[in-house]
This record gives structure tokens, C-alpha cells and sequence, in this order.
């Protein structure tokens, strides 16, 4: 499934090139050091705050299908967990189409108009992420805290972040047009003119289901509580972060508890917001290269940046929601490949099945989706 997939390789190359600059960067004797130094009293209630921002995930999702259907946030969050299992294991966010496949199949809801939903919550995802270094960045900046950053490094983020901000606001604004204006959509369904003739009903009605999952991007009001539901998704994220740094003592750096929760919202900001683009299978190299990077910025040991990094992204994110993912996948008696080849098709068919809900009839299954 995967050996055959250019995604993956293209994928495995980032990573590894990546991963060959962070090395470069670094003392790994220091990374080893501190690796062994660290104070791991700290790692389980970190994990446990992950999962917790798992389950503000799952509330969201839940707002955001409520136009469908409204669904409860313990059958929410078992798929979540196996959508982000899935893309910390699949190249170019195949996780994404592994949740809007499963989750419509096993509530019988449109495929398309699910994985819209998934598209909004990646761009508030984005936005936050936005917030938070705006919150941050301006604050430390006043500080001196960016004192030890060279100017040329100073011009770089703030063109990756000027960047960064008009990608993600071209996208609410182009999801808001879609749900919000007909006259829009109907520009966007004359574009697909240029499609060749035999798949053009297919792509015309694709779009149009896909727009229905839309429907919460309706009115300002709809937007603000979208917002307010994805600030604690990040905030108990970045309290995984804020943990594992005391855990490497990163957090005596710093002048006062205060200064340190602002670089934890700078750094969840910056690794994450370079994970956002599919490229690294599970955002490996990505991540680790713009955390230690915004850490060096503020002034932390390059090696230390790097340790901390690397375990904050592995063992406390990547490895905790994939065994648990794992796990369900397991108890449920699912096969991932299965997954992972209807959620490709449900995207592609999502609008001619027959049941009336824009989901074509599965293929042969090894169970029933509970």
C-alpha cells in the first residue's frame, strides 16, 4: 500500500533530510545528556494533557457536523484519535481522509461534507496557531528575548509568517465564500467546465455536497464559537509542551513563569504551523527543525532545543495517540489498509452512492463499523 506510493517516499526524503540538518546543528553527546538529565515525573500528566486537547477536538468536530447531525463527543472521539494515528502514519494527511471515510460510513453521513468539516477545522487549527504567535511574539520581541537572532533571521520569519498568514486567511475566506455566496459557488461550478465532459457531474456534485459541510461557516457568530472551541484545543496542547520543558529544565532559561508560557505559545505556534503543509510523513523533520529553531532564537543551547524537540514530538504527541489509535483500530477488529484504500475512493465517489447520502456502497469489509 505504502512501498508503491511516491507520497511516502517524497514524504521519507523530507524527514530524513531534515532530521540530517537538525543532527548537523547539534552536540549529540549534549542531546544525549540531556535526554538522561531529564526529570520524567513530568511525562505522564503531559501525555494526559494531550488527550485532553483530543477531546476539545472532538467537541469541535462535533459543532461542526452539528448541521448534519448531532453526534456525541464519545463516538466523536474514538475516530479522532484513529484519523491522527492514521496521519502520523500515512504521507500527504491521508489520516484526513481515513476520518471522513470512517466516521460517514459509520453514521451514515456524507463523505464529502464530512471531510469539509475536516478542512474547516485545519484552517481554525491554522488561525489559532496565528493568534497565539501574535500573542507571543510581540511580547518577547518587547522583552529582548529575540535580541540573539541575527536580522537576516529576523527577516525570515517574518516572511514565512507574513506567508503563512495570507494561506490560512485565503482559505477561511475561500471556504466562507463557498458556504456563504451562490453567486461564488456557482463561479467555482463554472471552472469546472474545464473538466473532460465524463467526470464533470461527478465533480460538479462532489463540490456541491462538499459545500453542505460548510453550512457552519454561516454567519459571524458561527465563526467566533468556532474559535473559542479550537483556543483550548491548542492551550492544552501547549500545556504538553509547557511540561515536557520543565522536564528539561527549559523553563529556568527564562525570568519568570510568564516569559516561559509565552515561548511555550511561540513554540506550539511556529512547529505545529510548519506541520500544516502535508509534506514529512507525521510532520517529522518539520516539527523538530522550527522548534528547536524558534528556541535558538529566544536564546536556548541549540542541543538542548533539539533533545527537547524531538521528545516533546515523539514520545509525548506521536507515539502516545499512535498506540492508542492502534489499539482502537484493534478492538474494533478494522483494518487500516481497508481504510485507508475506501477513504482514497470515498473521496473520489463520495457523491454517487445510492444510499441517498452521497456514500457508495463499501467494499468488502472484515467487520461491521460499530
Amino acid at each position: 500500500m505504502i512501498s508503491n506510493d511516491w507520497r511516502f517516499w517524497l514524504g521519507l526524503a523530507i524527514t530524513v533530510l531534515l532530521l540530517m540538518l537538525l543532527v548537523y546543528q547539534v552536540d549529540l553527546g549534549e542531546v544525549r545528556d540531556a535526554v538522561g538529565q531529564a526529570n520524567y515525573v513530568y511525562v505522564v500528566p503531559a501525555i494526559a494533557l494531550y488527550f485532553v486537547a483530543v477531546f476539545f477536538r472532538a467537541l469541535r468536530w462535533r459543532y461542526l457536523l452539528s448541521p448534519m447531525r448531532l453526534l456525541p463527543v464519545s463516538r466523536l472521539y474514538p475516530v479522532v484519535v484513529i484519523g491522527y494515528m492514521a496521519n502520523n502514519l500515512l504521507p500527504a494527511r491521508l489520516g484526513e481522509l481515513v476520518r471522513a471515510y470512517y466516521l460517514a460510513r459509520r453514521e451514515h453521513l456524507n463523505t464529502s461534507a464530512t471531510l469539509a468539516t475536516v478542512a474547516v477545522e485545519r484552517v481554525y487549527d491554522g488561525l489559532t496557531l496565528l493568534a497565539f504567535a501574535a500573542v507571543a511574539a510581540p511580547v518577547l520581541l518587547a522583552l529582548g528575548r529575540f535580541d540573539g537572532a541575527s536580522d537576516a533571521s529576523r527577516t525570515i520569519w517574518i516572511v514565512v509568517a507574513g506567508l503563512t498568514i495570507v494561506l490560512f486567511l485565503g482559505a477561511l475566506t475561500f471556504l466562507t465564500a463557498l458556504a456563504g455566496f451562490p453567486r461564488f459557488l456557482e463561479l467555482v461550478q463554472w471552472w469546472t467546465g474545464l473538466v473532460p465532459s465524463r467526470f464533470r457531474p461527478k465533480v460538479q456534485q462532489l463540490i456541491h455536497t462538499f459545500v453542505q459541510g460548510l453550512s457552519i461557516l454561516s454567519s459571524p457568530q458561527k465563526h467566533l464559537g468556532l474559535f473559542l472551541l479550537s483556543v483550548p484545543v491548542w492551550l492544552f496542547e501547549g500545556a504538553t509542551y509547557f511540561l515536557i520543558g520543565n522536564s528539561f529544565g527549559i523553563d529556568q532559561l527564562f525570568d519568570s513563569v510568564w516569559v516561559w508560557a509565552l515561548v511555550v505559545l511561540l513554540v506550539t505556534a511556529t512547529s505545529n504551523l510548519a506541520t500544516s503543509v502535508p509534506a514529512a510523513i507525521g510532520g517529522i523533520g518539520p516539527f523538530e527543525v522550527v522548534a528547536q529553531q524558534t528556541l535558538l532564537a529566544l536564546g536556548v543551547d541549540a542541543s538542548l532545543g533539539a533533545a527537547y524537540a524531538a521528545f516533546v514530538h515523539l514520545v509525548a504527541l506521536w507515539l502516545p495517540v499512535n498506540l492508542a489509535g492502534l489499539a482502537l483500530v484493534w478492538k474494533q477488529n478494522l483494518s487500516l489498509r481497508q481504510l485507508v484504500g475506501a477513504g482514497r475512493a470515498q473521496a473520489q465517489e463520495a457523491a454517487a452512492g445510492p444510499l441517498g447520502h452521497g456514500i457508495s456502497p463499501a467494499p468488502p469489509a472484515k467487520e461491521e463499523l460499530p
